[in-house]
């Protein structure tokens, strides 16, 4: 079920409704066994046969879990873990990157093995990780013994159960045991909730959704072999980097709002990554709960930066290239991946040489600083947008012919007529995500999203957001703002007809 669908709205008006209901009446407990029960008939609604297999994987890990801690000072423990870590990733290797094997070996050794054409359970990534983080956890004496029900409420909430963000243990069930029989709906979490909600689905429907038919355009004039431009190619790929930024921002909102509208408080997954003057930076604000698992479950594994400053580097290119890898079984995303890892390769390179952006643009006055600023940001952007022709397109022959038209390797015309009409667009779209303040910022007063502090309260930005210049930016909870959300969710309401996946759900 898609969150910017009909029947999501449908469904989620009748879970606050049972939910209210169920609150009133019901044991202290109920209400956590109402959501969990509305989680697996949303999991379920897509194919419901992929309830067996995520309720065997919960019990499964449930089970490991509790051996490990039995065993916790024991080199079983460790066993035990290694053979949680081989399931999870066995299954989700299974179902998501066979093909992938079998195709390598055919193209490899020549053999005709058949394709499964196996149908990828939904949401298989963020739950196999969220998975193994709590195995590992427990493993590092993280976790004490926590209920069956709990365990299987943390891994089903349904708005963070398809596309993340990735919720650790000690993000999510702390807040299991606060509720105790607080489990009941409030005016100021429906509010809010309900704002950031109508703030996602208008970012995903009239924001991504509108623009991602120029982005089509080029990847399929490419992947037929049509002529592509120079502008075409460059119109057409930052299209695509908007419609990607607004469709995972939007989603990581309505997943915040959703969790906010029962009380909960979901981990910070986006903070304005095209404001970023490094690679580094983009990474901590793009994904961040993906980043933040790589970095504490793999990179770290791997031996982080304890070994000295090339094995450092050559566990940054690894975990870059198993996240790319993650992303799905495409050489693509391998590129996709490799080139962020020699992006950060090289951004760690520059820090450590002790190069100035001031040698190079010289001056201390605020307009050297401002533009230097300005020239960084532009430059991370570029690279990144270079990066997301690998992500979007179908296989390597198409991402290298839209690459060739944005170098001018090709004598194709600039513009086509498709082209013209996009182009006042792209400035609109600079505007809204280099000008504006974020949701993030709009709400900050009200806490709903986890670990953002670190985020709201750093001067990273060498221009403070509106929502810092005029606190009017600033949600409240009043009339205006009140109509405000109303009239945003009423137009992404009604823009519901020109539905299209997240692209996030693919992963």
């Amino acid at each position: 079920m898609v969150f910017s669908s009909h029947a999501f709205l449908v469904f989620l008006l009748l879970v606050l409704l049972g939910y209210a209901l169920v609150a009133r009446i019901g044991a202290s407990s109920a209400p956590k066994h109402f959501l969990t029960f509305a989680s697996l008939v949303f999991y379920g609604f897509w194919i419901p046969a992929y309830l067996v297999l995520l309720g065997g994987s919960v019990m499964v890990n449930y089970g490991l879990a509790g051996l490990i801690r039995k065993n916790l000072g024991h080199a079983r423990a460790h066993q035990w873990l290694v053979l949680g870590v081989v399931l999870n990733l066995g299954l989700i290797g299974y179902y998501k990157y066979l093909d992938f094997l079998i195709t390598s070996l055919n193209w490899g050794l020549g053999a005709q093995l058949p394709l499964q054409h196996i149908l990828l359970p939904i949401g298989i990534s963020f739950i196999t990780f969220q998975k193994i983080s709590f195995l590992v956890d427990t493993y590092r004496g993280k976790v004490g013994e926590v209920p069956f029900p709990d365990f299987l409420f943390f891994i089903s909430f349904f708005p963070q159960l398809i596309a993340g963000p990735i919720v650790t243990q000690s993000d999510f069930l702390y807040q299991v045991k606060q509720k105790k029989n607080a489990w009941s709906l409030n005016p100021y979490g429906l509010a809010v909730g309900f704002a950031i909600f109508s703030a996602g689905l208008f970012k995903k429907t009239i924001l991504a959704d509108q623009i991602s038919p120029y982005a089509d355009h080029l990847f399929n004039m490419a992947a037929s072999g049509g002529a592509i431009g120079f502008m075409d190619a460059w119109v057409g790929a930052m299209s695509y980097s908007f419609q990607i930024y607004f469709d995972f921002s939007g989603y990581s909102d309505m997943a915040v709002g959703l969790a906010f509208l029962f009380g909960f408080r979901l981990p910070i997954n986006f903070f304005s990554p095209y404001k970023a003057a490094s690679i580094r930076e983009f990474w901590r604000r793009w994904h961040i709960s993906l980043s933040n698992f790589l970095r504490d479950y793999l990179y770290i594994s791997l031996g982080g930066n304890r070994h000295g400053f090339t094995r450092t580097m050559c566990a940054l290119l690894a975990t870059m290239l198993l996240g790319g890898l993650w992303h799905g079984a495409n050489i693509t995303f391998l590129v996709w991946g490799a080139l962020h890892g020699l992006f950060l390769v090289i951004n760690h390179g520059y820090v450590r040489s002790g190069l100035q952006w001031a040698r190079f643009f010289g001056g201390s006055n605020r307009v050297a600083q401002a533009f230097r600023h300005l020239l960084a940001v532009l430059s991370v952007y570029l690279l990144v947008t270079i990066a997301w022709v690998f992500f979007r397109a179908v296989d390597l022959s198409t991402a290298l012919r839209v690459l060739k038209a944005m170098f001018l390797m090709t004598d194709h015309p600039s513009f086509t007529p498709t082209t013209y009409g996009v182009v006042t667009f792209i400035w609109l779209y600079f505007i809204l995500v280099w000008c504006l303040p974020n949701t993030v910022q709009l709400f900050q007063r009200f806490a709903a999203y986890l670990h953002a502090e670190e985020y709201l309260s750093g001067r990273t930005l060498a221009v403070k957001s509106l929502a810092e210049k005029h606190p009017w930016w600033s949600y409240r909870m009043n009339s205006f703002w009140a109509i405000l959300a109303a009239i945003s969710f009423s137009v992404a309401w009604f823009a519901l007809s020109n539905l299209s996946p997240f692209i996030y759900f693919q992963f």
